[in-house]
């Protein structure tokens, strides 16, 4: 007989903190994502827009760090792929695998030399051209002629050696959605 009193019956194992598979992390990038600055392989944080609760109410807070990498970038379209890598959760960085998708961004362009600067293809075309004008004995008149050519062939190296670089801005939106289930440290 007990008297009445409490039984001694030992306490529930405590519940792992899990985020399930499929749940998604939403946030903004910090910086511009450029398809000349970034490649296969680069990684970025971005920070979580607000706060997210699994089912199970394990719950992470707006602005947890999530870090995301490059998977593709094509340089003709500016399309950027990214893919989950994990989250920094108490100064912990827990591993997690998922896909990444744009939900919301702007895409700017712009012009960028791809080697060298522009000014200094038509300078050294100019020179070569007057150096090869007056040794082909045309004298002074030559050089100038050959200057000129010069120039104008160097301004077309120039121009040949342009390509657009797209940019997704800073402050993209990226929503990552976790393939499988991510174990969490305890709570604090």
């Amino acid at each position: 007989m007990d008297g009445g009193g409490a039984t001694d019956t030992p306490a529930p194992a405590g519940r792992g903190r899990t985020l399930a598979a499929g749940t998604e992390l939403t946030g903004a990038t910090r910086e511009a994502i450029c398809t000349m600055t970034y490649r296969r392989g680069d990684r970025l944080v971005m920070s979580l827009g607000q706060e997210v609760t699994s089912p199970d109410g394990v719950s992470l807070a707006a602005g947890t760090p999530v870090l995301v990498e490059i998977a593709r970038v094509d340089s003709l379209t500016g399309e950027v792929q990214f893919r989950l890598r994990g989250l920094q959760l108490q100064g912990e960085f827990i591993p997690a695998d998922g896909s990444v998708r744009v939900t919301t961004s702007s895409v700017t362009e712009r012009q960028v030399s791809t080697g060298g600067s522009d000014k200094g293809k038509v300078i050294t075309g100019a020179i070569i051209g007057g150096i090869m004008g007056r040794v082909m004995g045309g004298g002074a008149r030559g050089a100038v002629i050959g200057a000129a050519g010069g120039a104008a062939a160097g301004t077309v190296m120039a121009a040949r050696a342009r390509t657009t670089e797209r940019c997704l801005a800073a402050g993209a939106t990226l929503t990552a959605t976790l393939s499988s289930p991510v174990s969490l440290p305890p709570a604090p």
